[in-house]
């Protein structure tokens, strides 16, 4: 199948727990300025939850999937995100200070990647934690552990 998306981001969560299982999906997002994936919290002012503790929790899977565009979780958000069976990503995941200061919690952007796929970066990254059984193409940039180790 296929998603387009005219004008935003392809994927906004928000003050929810989701699964997002995409297979040979054709994803086209139209807005060039717009993220592949924003996982935040929000100002409550459309009455999700209350601000600085609505963050969201991703859970996204890639099989068999090409992946293209940039993701942002913000420090009250987590993502954990697969990508298996020949999946490629390209693009960077970034984790983002909380725009209503809300507490932080940990493990904010997991991202695993199977035997068979790859991840290339477009620009710097900062994540929680990786798991890397496939090829990251870093092109001249970096990707920065919580606990500070610098990957490159």
């Amino acid at each position: 199948g296929s998603l387009t998306s005219q004008n935003g981001d392809m994927f906004y969560v928000t003050n929810t727990h989701c699964k997002i299982n995409l297979s040979g999906v054709k994803l086209v997002n139209k807005d060039s300025d717009a993220y592949l994936m924003r996982i935040t919290g929000n100002s409550a002012s459309h009455g999700w939850g209350t601000a600085g503790s609505n963050g969201a929790q991703a859970e996204l899977t890639a099989d068999g999937q090409a992946l293209d565009g940039n993701i942002i979780v913000d420090t009250i958000s987590t993502l954990n995100m697969t990508l298996k069976n020949g999946s490629t990503f390209t693009g960077t995941v970034n984790i983002t200070e909380n725009a209503q200061k809300g507490t932080a919690v940990d493990n904010n952007a997991v991202i695993t990647i199977e035997s068979g796929c790859t991840w290339t970066l477009t620009g710097d990254c900062k994540i929680s934690s990786l798991t890397n059984n496939g090829r990251i193409n870093f092109n001249g940039h970096t990707i920065t552990l919580a606990d500070g180790t610098v990957l490159k």
